[in-house]
């Protein structure tokens, strides 16, 4: 039998182990735990866990139909799931100090190399649709691959976030890469500053001090990913931002109040034009977009890269989706209400008690 054909087989084999997942509700349960004993937990749960999870997301690219799998982007990730693989199941399992050094090393590499999936896979998907390659009816289809293919790889990222900040100097009031007492209107504000960066970047004429009003009767704090959930307010407000860009008298409240001991609460409501009774499901598919761009103006970039057009890459909403799943340990996090008055978001952010 070839290398190839061993490789393939192991792979194969990987595929059909059951994985473990971990929640972000398991994470924060650490909060009180030295990162030295920690380590260990995680060193093993990683080198047990992640071959399985890089062996399901090269079958899952493997099995796209309708010739997705030969795209040059499609491709490009692939072959860096096929490195990841074939890089961690040629370590041993790491016991000593200096064997979870290397083992540390290793995951950085990792964590670095897949770091720009999200805009690659984009690209990917813009492509097959300007060369007509997908079709109304494949987009169920799609929709339940790109779910489940990145609900997986953000698992992925955070546990390897996770993993790698334990070697770093620890941070005030976290746990690895856990703010365990984040304020949520400095994470708004830090939105609403990038923005207007953009914005003004961009040459639009917009200035959002006098268009978004913030209301919080009091501050609110909560154990979070901070990156994570500036995304999902980022992603949100832009879109809100992008639907009063062009109206006389635009206006977005953000309403912030905890729902009760358990959640808390946030609305977003603008005054644009709001979104058509018909596209109200689409809103929710990968790279369904009112602003379409073309696929050379795609830059592969980082997952939290703000250097980013208002709209246009389509992304946004379904992402935010699955972050906010992640985050609260449950699914069915955001709500979207629409007529011709605007448009409302819906937000439950689930506090954990540490």
């Amino acid at each position: 039998m070839s290398h190839f054909s061993k490789f393939y087989n192991k792979i194969f084999d990987y595929s059909l182990k059951k994985g473990k997942h971990i929640y972000f509700k398991d994470m924060i349960s650490f909060h009180k735990t030295s990162p030295n004993n920690i380590i260990p937990i995680m060193t093993n749960h990683i080198y047990q866990e992640m071959p399985i999870r890089l062996a399901n997301r090269v079958t899952d690219l493997n099995d796209l139909p309708f010739g997705l799998s030969k795209n040059h982007s499609i491709n490009k990730i692939r072959e860096k799931y096929l490195d990841s693989f074939d890089e961690l199941t040629s370590i041993n399992n790491p016991q000593t100090p200096s064997q979870v050094e290397e083992f540390r090393s290793s995951i950085e590499t990792i964590y670095n190399r897949h770091s720009a999936t999200l805009t690659t896979m984009s690209k990917g998907l813009y492509e097959l649709q300007s060369e007509n390659k997908i079709s109304p009816l494949d987009a169920p289809y799609i929709q339940s691959f790109l779910n489940r293919f990145h609900k997986n790889r953000t698992e992925i990222r955070i546990i390897l976030e996770q993993y790698l900040s334990l070697f770093k100097p620890p941070l005030q009031n976290h746990c690895g890469i856990i703010h365990l007492d984040s304020n949520l209107e400095n994470i708004l504000q830090q939105a609403i500053d990038n923005i207007q960066n953009i914005c003004d970047t961009n040459g639009i004429d917009l200035y959002l001090s006098d268009i978004i009003k913030i209301q919080q009767s009091s501050s609110i704090t909560i154990p979070t990913l901070e990156h994570y959930l500036y995304y999902i307010l980022f992603e949100l407000l832009k879109n809100s931002i992008e639907a009063v860009r062009f109206k006389k008298n635009p206006q977005i409240t953000i309403t912030v109040e905890n729902f009760d001991e358990s959640w808390v609460f946030i609305k977003i409501q603008d005054n644009g034009h709001g979104i058509e009774e018909e596209n109200l499901e689409k809103i929710w598919y990968y790279s369904y977009t009112t602003h379409p761009m073309e696929t050379q103006d795609i830059l592969e970039q980082d997952d939290f890269s703000v250097k980013s057009p208002l709209s246009g890459f389509g992304y946004g909403l379904p992402i935010s989706d699955v972050y906010m799943n992640f985050l609260n340990s449950s699914s069915n996090n955001i709500k979207v209400l629409s007529d011709s008055n605007g448009t409302s978001i819906y937000l439950l952010l689930r506090k954990y008690k540490l």
